[in-house]
């Protein structure tokens, strides 16, 4: 099967492409479980500046701290909000360390990481700092497989067909199709069992001969069904064509000769040597390539396959692990280091 190249429409959306949709989800997961984890660490944690705060505020003796610590037990609220303010622009101005690394700010926090961007506030804590350093190293990785595809994406050659079975002739509107009337391939296919290719051959349009099928090909819209070796050297200048092999039909050729001839063996013998030998190819592809100069096509170096979750599994099980290490530090911390921290 012959037939010209299609060439898909450029994609509004082409920097979305590199990866599947669901790993875009993932990784939009993660951002947010991310912020959670950094704002559930540095308030657990007693190495960093809320939990030290919060700590201190715990078991400190002076007055201003029993009265904010009675204050949140009798408004049953956070010690954030503890704190009394005369004026409600100084309230706003006033940075509050506890604030620092909020929900809100994690999430900034992680997120501009994605963009290789970054923000003031880092935690200070081991587990947080841990938890960083495993995210910077994973977009870093995400990162770099996502520049490598979108690269290629961009240089590979968008050219395609949609043909690639007999099968796919019907129930599509895109192309015709149409091979030689009278040839051994059309009564093959007219009487083939299969009644698929009894409609493929009925619908076919019936050309009178193989140049008639070549120039049809060549004007766009059109498949042409004929035997593989006479297309391919027909079509060996032509980059704008795509040969599809579908398998099907292939003629076979034979010699005859009388019953109990004593040639027959000889002759067996012999087509199996020159084909053990790789005879028939050099031959076919001396046929192939002799005439005019052949013309090579542009060899296209890529891949358009987009990144999905299997592909990235190990990535996403490493990050995993580094999570579970984190928490188990955070929680270690608390144990051997106490409230008094």
């Amino acid at each position: 099967v012959y037939t010209t190249l299609s060439f898909s429409s450029t994609n509004l959306f082409f920097f979305l492409e590199p990866f599947e949709i669901s790993v875009w989800l993932s990784i939009i997961g993660l951002i947010l479980a991310v912020a959670c984890l950094t704002t559930f660490v540095s308030k657990v944690s007693p190495f960093g500046n809320y939990g030290r705060k919060i700590h201190a505020m715990q078991v400190c003796p002076c007055s201003e701290c029993k009265s904010r610590r009675e204050t949140k037990a009798e408004r049953k609220c956070r010690f954030v909000d503890t704190k009394a303010y005369s004026c409600l622009v100084e309230r706003v101005q006033e940075h509050d360390d506890l604030l620092e690394l909020s929900y809100y700010n994690s999430a900034w926090l992680v997120g501009t990481g994605f963009v290789q961007q970054g923000t003031d506030t880092l935690p200070t804590s081991p587990s947080g700092r841990f938890l960083l350093f495993i995210w910077w190293l994973f977009i870093m990785i995400m990162t770099s497989m996502y520049t490598a595809n979108l690269t290629a994406h961009l240089t590979l050659d968008r050219s395609t067909t949609t043909i690639r079975a007999l099968e796919d002739l019907l129930g599509q509107s895109e192309y015709t199709w149409g091979l030689v009337q009278d040839r051994s391939l059309e009564a093959m296919m007219s009487n083939h069992e299969n009644r698929k290719y009894n409609e493929i051959a009925d619908k076919a349009v019936k050309l009178q001969d193989l140049a008639e099928g070549i120039a049809r090909v060549k004007e766009g819209g059109f498949v042409f069904l004929d035997e593989s070796s006479v297309l391919t050297y027909n079509f060996k200048n032509d980059c704008k064509t795509v040969l599809v092999k579908t398998g099907k039909f292939n003629n076979q050729w034979a010699f005859g000769a009388q019953v109990n001839s004593p040639y027959t063996a000889v002759i067996n013998r012999m087509f199996l040597q020159y084909r053990e030998r790789g005879w028939f190819t050099s031959k076919f592809d001396e046929w192939y390539s002799s005439g005019e100069d052949q013309v090579p096509c542009a060899v296209l170096v890529g891949s358009n396959n987009k990144f999905d979750l299997p592909v990235l599994l190990g990535l996403f099980s490493y990050f995993r692990s580094g999570h579970i290490h984190l928490v188990c530090d955070c929680f270690l911390g608390n144990a051997v280091c106490g409230p008094s921290r």
